[in-house]
């Protein structure tokens, strides 16, 4: 069926970003010749595929795909089968900009995150008012070493590898819904369900938004799991692979379990890997399994390869799109990749490079946000500071977002609080402006009221044990150093408070920030959209990840969502954290929009009233770099983690002109 015609309404959020218009899908050949009268009578496939199957070395291409396809409707046209797209990449530490083009989904998102459209699940049925989903897959989809997929595979991730306590010691927040673990069972083949003890009204976006309901390969994977080989055989494994470092049987799985890294691992990606991702250029070529066609029988992808050259530096990044050797990339490009207040380069070298520079919308609720350490500080002083709320409000009001939008994003972005976008069901405006403008003179005030005195000259601002009032912040990535750098004059000027902006990579950032050793730490606030598919920054606890602003309590939060005993060593949040706990634990049962919506404002008030983020502009602009000759890339689209964008656009339609 078409994709209007399988959308679930349940909890759906519709974004107020614009109406966009583009590719589309149909759940099968079948649905699109019932809404349109156009047939696909045979199925078509690449000439490099055609000539292994020539050759002998595949199948043909009626056997290769599934017995109801998927059918994308392309952005502008049906496309080319040929060339080879031009991308970047920082390595395998950025494996992420591999999933966001490749990976396969049960559930998709359209381009705007407005609705939900047929994946590896053709259909799906919502039984028990929320209780019970029911997830139809196509008969005869095939890993890329042309095994069968099935349901098995889905079960052997949702039992083996989910719900193993070695692999998976945290469970992910749709995993124990009601206090007890959800039951996946398979019905047959091609169907399965997943059952809650109550009402889970979430689930299709977290379908939509989260890694691994597709399930893994079990008829690989098997061989790696004690649930299925002796241990002893997998410990000969371990033996014989000394220079990967093995210990035990879960660093051999999860090695083997990486579709990234593991060129042996069978996959479902729409391009799949060729070459160690540690050289200097990063192949991937096309699964000639993959599940879709286009409205013609086209098996996709159009384009046969993906060359990823291996860059670590922003500046070059930046010299190789403005000089026309990136053929389409967002990730890397826009104002958090490629370097803040770089779109009017782009745009002043787009006739020289070939290439045109499409603005997608970001569903930023701050590009750029601090948040301090108020939970497990060293200093206890410097705890009590942070933890005072007039404190936070004080650094909000000390900063001049208008000039920050003007000197960083060419007056592109919006000054704000780092808070829900505008196009999300469950703005806030109130939040949004909370604390946001620049106000030095009431900044002050704040700081005086708590007793944080001028020294002698009034220079700068006395901690109540006599010391400077001085931190550090701990950013990763160049741009947010140019706009902490900006902030830190601001304060210093104006507050008398002095901080160090302290660059460090992502890997040590994320480190510091599970040990609790940091002051204060800089990150984007996206996933500001559709924030109960992934509402990390929201509501902590409701990931089986953590943020800094909250990251201390994570361990108490978890024994109490659970209703276990809550450890001696941790560390009980104030109230307000505790009553954002209870309403996403309340916002998990409630299967009604009118009734979220009543406890999203709660929330945001809570958010609002505390500052725990302070952010600087939002809604910003996504640049996103397209060769003139690389088509069906949507003009218009909304960009966010949730999204998984370029996801959301649909790689497998994009297609070169040569």
């Amino acid at each position: 069926m078409k994709s209007k015609k399988v959308v679930i309404c349940l909890l759906m959020v519709f974004l107020a970003l614009g109406t966009l218009f583009g590719w589309d899908a149909y759940a099968t050949p079948e649905e699109y010749y019932k809404d349109t009268g156009n047939k696909i009578t045979q199925f078509k496939e690449s000439p490099v595929l055609a000539e292994k199957v020539k050759k002998g070395e595949l199948p043909p291409v009626e056997e290769r795909l599934p017995k109801e396809p998927l059918v994308i409707v392309p952005e502008d046209e049906v496309g080319k089968f040929g060339g080879t797209w031009r991308r970047v990449w920082k390595g395998p530490s950025d494996q992420w900009g591999i999933y966001k083009i490749n990976e396969p989904h049960l559930v998709y998102w359209d381009s705007e995150g407005g609705k939900f459209l047929p994946g590896l699940a053709k259909s799906w049925d919502i039984l028990d008012d929320g209780k019970i989903y029911i997830f139809h897959l196509r008969e005869g989809t095939k890993w890329s070493d042309g095994h069968p997929y099935t349901a098995d595979d889905i079960i052997f991730w949702a039992n083996d590898i989910v719900g193993n306590e070695e692999l998976t010691a945290s469970k992910p927040a749709w995993y124990i819904v009601g206090g007890k673990r959800a039951k996946i069972e398979k019905i047959d083949d091609y169907t399965v369900k997943f059952e809650f003890a109550e009402p889970y009204g979430l689930f299709l976006l977290q379908i939509a938004y989260s890694q691994g309901f597709c399930g893994a390969p079990k008829h690989y994977l098997k061989q790696f799991h004690p649930s299925y080989t002796p241990m002893e055989e997998i410990q000969k494994i371990i033996d014989k692979e000394k220079e990967k470092m093995y210990f035990t049987w879960v660093d051999v799985f999860n090695d083997k379990d990486d579709p990234v890294r593991n060129l042996e691992r069978p996959s479902l990606f729409t391009w799949i890997p060729v070459t160690d991702p540690t050289g200097s250029y990063y192949i991937l070529e096309r699964n000639p399994y993959y599940f879709a066609v286009d409205i013609e029988g086209n098996q996709l992808p159009y384009i046969d390869t993906i060359r990823h050259e291996y860059v670590m530096d922003d500046e070059i990044i930046m010299l190789k799109a403005i000089a026309g050797e990136i053929d389409m990339q967002f990730r890397h490009i826009g104002t958090l990749g490629a370097g803040a207040g770089n779109y009017t380069l782009l745009a002043m070298n787009a006739d020289k490079g070939g290439y045109q520079i499409y603005n997608w919308k970001a569903a930023n609720g701050s590009a750029s946000q601090l948040m301090l350490n108020t939970f497990d500080h060293q200093d206890p002083v410097l705890q009590e500071i942070f933890s005072d709320v007039r404190f936070r409000q004080a650094l909000s009001l000390g900063i001049n977002r208008e000039e920050i939008n003007e000197i960083m994003f060419s007056g592109l972005a919006k000054p704000r609080q780092a808070s829900l976008v505008s196009g999300s069901a469950y703005y806030d405006p109130e939040w949004e402006r909370a604390y946001a403008e620049y106000d030095p003179k009431r900044a002050n005030e704040l700081l005086d009221e708590m007793g944080l005195e001028w020294d002698s000259k009034k220079q700068y601002r006395l901690r109540p044990d006599g010391k400077p009032l001085q931190f550090s912040v701990q950013v990763a990535g160049q741009p947010h150093t140019d706009i902490w750098t900006i902030i830190r004059e601001y304060w210093k000027n104006d507050l008398g408070i002095q901080i160090e902006v302290d660059t460090i990579n992502r890997d040590l950032y994320d480190s510091r920030m599970t040990a609790h050793d940091f002051e204060g730490q800089v990150w984007q606030m996206d996933r500001a959209a559709q924030p109960l598919a992934d509402p990390l920054f929201i509501f902590p606890g409701a990931t089986e990840y953590s943020t800094s602003w909250y990251i201390g309590w994570a361990t108490w939060i978890k024994a109490y969502m659970t209703g276990d005993e809550i450890p001696e060593d941790a560390i009980e949040p104030p109230e307000p954290v505790i009553e954002l706990v209870d309403l996403w634990l309340t916002i998990q049962m409630t299967t009604d929009d009118e009734g979220i919506k009543e406890l999203m404002k709660e929330a945001t008030k809570i958010h609002r009233e505390n500052i725990w983020m302070i952010g600087t502009v939002g809604e910003d602009i996504a640049p996103t770099i397209v060769k003139n000759n690389f088509k069906n890339v949507p003009r218009e689209l909304v960009s966010d983690a949730v999204f998984f964008t370029p996801l959301n656009a649909m790689p497998m339609q994009f297609f070169i002109d040569q």
